[in-house]
């Protein structure tokens, strides 16, 4: 057996073969439990999944559970369903809470520990895992494992340096991108509660009920003219039932009592989640027309309102009350049953003139375009740290 190779891509000076190393001798596992109160405490919920990134200021959560004790330079890597990547590389000291392995490196730079568990041959390892509905990966198998290490420790430091300077840069437009996305939640708000309004207008706004502003979508899918089914996701919107599920669940035997959604047409889901408590209203855009099930409420807008205006009002929690006042969870936690009849004496704030619903749905379509770019950007860095930890490890 080869056990000594080099990398495709190194950094110039470094020559040496690289070695191969059980991953217990690379790194150790920390096993001190504490629950002292003045140490910030990090879990599952506080790690963007992939990125190694954390979603919050976690010395501000104020939560006084006991976990593994780290501290700077400690690499943490999220056991259970290993395939959801929750690792972080912490700057500070604290606790970890719930299934982690807290990992001390040994004859080894952290940096390159970091990045050495991102890579696609730890993954394979740690996703050989033990349980099925919880499955976490198996220590006494990963500690044995064998990985290619360079036995400089600089050239280690060098390695680590470069993918913290991509990590860095995925920080950075990380914050950009949360920013945006904060900034559009507290427009939606001042906007749709009428605390801020564009200059120029001051007429009152109308409260129109939905069935003034809208018809409920009857038209069924006659002869099973139309054969692509869509789904409403909280997340992604009207989307190919397809691309959700990466399959199709409805089947040709009941199609033609699916309803038509045209393009432009709305979609209420009373599916709830967390993201949608009162489940998502969302528009279709995809500029084609499809079928959903009957179990959705679909609606088109009349000439009077905007529908880009609606839809942005609807991505507002400014109708939630309404929902909570008239609809039941029932005995389907995961659903809201609200009748039709109910769900139409919505009342929706419109402004009277046709030009400000116009220029409240383009500000807010400027903000979406801004998030897109900023998440693109993110996804473009991330598939650069993909390519290169691929070629520069082995």
């Amino acid at each position: 057996m080869n056990t000594k190779r080099a990398p495709k891509v190194r950094f110039k000076g470094f020559t040496d073969a690289w070695e191969l190393r059980k991953f217990e001798s690379i790194a150790a596992r920390a096993s001190s439990m504490s629950a002292d109160p003045t140490l910030p405490r990090v879990e599952y919920e506080d790690i963007i999944s992939g990125i190694g990134l954390l979603n919050k200021d976690v010395k501000l959560k104020g939560i006084s559970k006991p976990g593994i004790v780290f501290n700077q330079g400690d690499v943490l890597y999220g056991k259970l369903r290993p395939y959801l990547h929750n690792w972080f590389l912490p700057s500070f000291s604290g606790l970890a809470v719930g299934d982690f392995w807290v990992l001390q490196p040994k004859d080894a730079d952290s940096s390159f520990l970091f990045r050495l568990i991102q890579g696609q041959q730890f993954d394979d390892v740690a996703n050989q895992s033990i349980g099925t509905k919880m499955p976490r990966a198996d220590w006494n198998l990963v500690s044995k494992t064998l990985f290619f290490v360079p036995p400089s420790i600089d050239e280690q430091a060098l390695i680590g340096r470069y993918f913290r300077s991509i990590d860095n840069l995925i920080t950075l437009h990380q914050r950009k991108l949360d920013k945006t996305k904060k900034l559009k939640k507290a427009f939606l708000n001042l906007i749709f509660g009428q605390k801020l309004r564009f200059r120029g207008f001051t007429d009152s706004w109308e409260l129109r009920k939905l069935e003034e502003i809208s018809n409920k979508v009857i038209e069924k899918n006659k002869d099973c003219k139309y054969t692509e089914t869509f789904t409403n996701s909280a997340e992604l919107g009207i989307i190919s039932q397809r691309d959700f599920f990466d399959k199709d669940i409805s089947n040709n035997e009941n199609m033609n009592g699916y309803y038509v959604v045209r393009n432009g047409d709305f979609v209420y889901n009373p599916r709830v989640s967390t993201s949608a408590p009162v489940g998502p209203i969302k528009r279709n855009n995809l500029g084609r027309t499809g079928i959903m099930s009957p179990l959705y409420y679909i609606f088109h807008t009349h000439d009077i309102v905007d529908g880009r205006y609606l839809e942005y009002y609807f991505s507002s929690t400014k109708w939630h009350k309404f929902m909570k006042q008239n609809g039941d969870s029932g005995v389907r936690s995961d659903r809201l049953a609200i009748k039709d009849t109910t769900f139409i004496k919505m009342i929706i704030p419109i402004p009277s003139k046709m030009k400000e619903q116009r220029k409240v749905g383009i500000f807010f379509k400027l903000l979406d375009d801004t998030i897109i770019l900023r998440q693109e950007k993110i996804n473009q860095l991330i598939k650069l740290k993909t390519i290169f930890l691929k070629n520069m490890f082995i």
